[in-house]
């Protein structure tokens, strides 16, 4: 029979799969599980972030309760304020530091270790605090959703944008974000020349989004590499609708790669845009330009396009420690 309430304690910072593995095995011996995350105002992640990171790796029946960590390394206090913020006392406290049985004793719990040996997720919060880049992986998924750097590639009709987006996330071997427009156009192909609207636009853009946001939960290195994003949408809405649409641009990437015209406009089937190929990539650099991230013009055939496009994101990989 499964106990009651059960409680476990730490930074979390940042959340990684150890702790997930803690919060999952924990809560699956309790009816509810209180984890209580410390925060100090020096650190460099808030602690309403590490929360929802939280959150969204955890099981439905977890609380995550913040406190701020101005008590000393002891477990007489920390019991104390257990207590204090719970809502109700713990049957059981969970932990994967030595620390455990004193401080679980001191609440009239029963302290359960979880791996302390740390054998499944052989790593700490300290460790990737301190290379984050090298140990992006071992982050929850919504972390490395967050904390991820976004690369985007735009581009008019025939500039190679789709294949060099693929190309370079197979060499950094990371996720790569499909362009959602090319799919829903070949849905709606059939239908010929029904008219376009808006909506349909601010829908394909929120999808790109939405898709590429899913996709960064994967980005084990840190970057995320998109085919087009609701810049490129806009640029669509222009094209069809002769108007700037409305604003539906979605938040900025850290990296603009735009593919130029300066090849010859192949037919695959499904493009049509050939006359107005020239101005759609003048106005994505412009947009781009606008944006406020950086912004960076490709040019040549693919291979100088993707040895290019690599010294640009390689310095993307790169973080500095966190506290």
């Amino acid at each position: 029979m499964t106990a009651s309430t059960g409680v476990t304690v730490g930074k979390f910072n940042p959340p990684h799969l150890g702790h997930r593995h803690l919060i999952e095995v924990s809560a699956a011996q309790v009816e509810h599980l209180y984890v209580l995350l410390c925060e100090r105002t020096d650190q460099t992640l808030p602690a309403e972030l590490r929360r929802r990171w939280l959150e969204d790796a955890a099981p439905t029946n977890v609380t995550v309760v913040v406190t701020p960590d101005d008590l000393p390394e002891e477990n007489e206090p920390w019991a104390a304020r257990t207590l204090d913020v719970l809502p109700v006392k713990p049957d059981l406290a969970f932990t994967s530091e030595s620390y455990g049985d004193g401080w679980a004793e001191l609440m009239g719990a029963m302290h359960v270790p979880v791996d302390l040996e740390r054998a499944m997720y052989p790593f700490s919060a300290t460790e990737i605090r301190s290379d984050l880049g090298a140990h992006f992986h071992c982050l929850v998924p919504a972390a490395r959703a967050d904390l991820s750097r976004r690369v985007v590639l735009i581009g008019a009709e025939s500039t190679g944008k789709s294949t060099l987006a693929e190309a370079l996330a197979i060499e950094l071997g990371t996720t790569w974000v499909p362009e959602h427009g090319r799919w829903y156009w070949e849905g709606r192909r059939h239908l010929g020349n029904q008219h376009w609207d808006s909506d349909e636009f601010y829908r394909i853009a929120m999808a790109q989004r939405s898709l590429e946001d899913d996709l960064a939960r994967l980005a084990i290195n840190g970057v995320v590499i998109a085919d087009t994003d609701g810049l490129v949408t806009a640029v669509w809405h222009e094209r069809y609708l002769d108007r700037v649409g409305p604003s539906f641009i979605t938040p900025s990437p850290d990296l603009y790669l735009i593919c130029s015209p300066d090849f010859a406009w192949e037919q695959d089937g499904t493009r049509e845009s050939e006359r107005e190929r020239q101005w759609m990539h003048e106005r994505m650099v412009e947009l781009a330009n606008k944006s406020g991230a950086a912004v960076q013009v490709l040019s040549g055939p693919h291979v100088e396009r993707l040895a290019h496009a690599l010294e640009l994101v390689h310095p993307l990989t790169q973080f500095s420690p966190l506290l």
